[in-house]
């Protein structure tokens, strides 16, 4: 039991490094976003993919470590937390287990908030661009004429200046 313990750990401290260089890759995402660099966000992107996939593997190894953890004493997998794993073991590996946790909780909500923080930063540059679109498209639309039969009629393009300066 002692050395999936010792598995358990070592996969838990590369899963935190994994989610540390994806928020690397998340600072980045944001910087790219501010320059509007289409370029970088792909890469940014292909990036995150690589690091997420590494997570799911990690992931499935720890359930399988995980698994075996719950076949020894006999205990059901969903109440196997690693605070409770740290209750059942002897000091070293109970002390180690903690730490881990800690930490793995640390990173996790730094990753939840700069993921948090790039989905807003998306969400308003959309909305600035249907802005934009919707002002264009405005803009290209004729105006509605309306006479005294009360028939309107918008057939002809009427004179707008678009310009550079507001």
């Amino acid at each position: 039991m002692n050395s999936t313990i010792e598995q358990l750990i070592g996969l838990l401290k590369q899963e935190c490094d994994l989610y540390r260089s994806l928020q690397g890759v998340l600072d980045q995402e944001k910087e790219a976003a501010a320059r509007s660099d289409v370029h970088a966000l792909n890469e940014t992107v292909i990036e995150k993919e690589t690091i997420l996939f590494e997570i799911h593997k990690k992931e499935e190894k720890r359930c399988q470590l995980m698994a075996e953890l719950a076949e020894k004493p006999g205990y059901d997998l969903q109440d196997l937390t690693l605070s409770r794993i740290s209750q059942l073991v002897d000091e070293p590996f109970a002390g180690n287990l903690r730490r881990v946790s800690e930490d793995f909780l640390s990173v996790l909500s730094r990753v939840q908030s700069a993921n948090q923080r790039n989905k807003q930063i998306f969400e308003h540059s959309l909305e600035l661009l249907r802005g934009s679109f919707n002002r264009l498209n405005e803009l290209m639309t004729p105006n509605t004429v309306y006479y005294r039969s009360g028939n309107i009629q918008n057939a002809k393009s009427t004179g707008k200046c678009v310009c550079s300066e507001i």
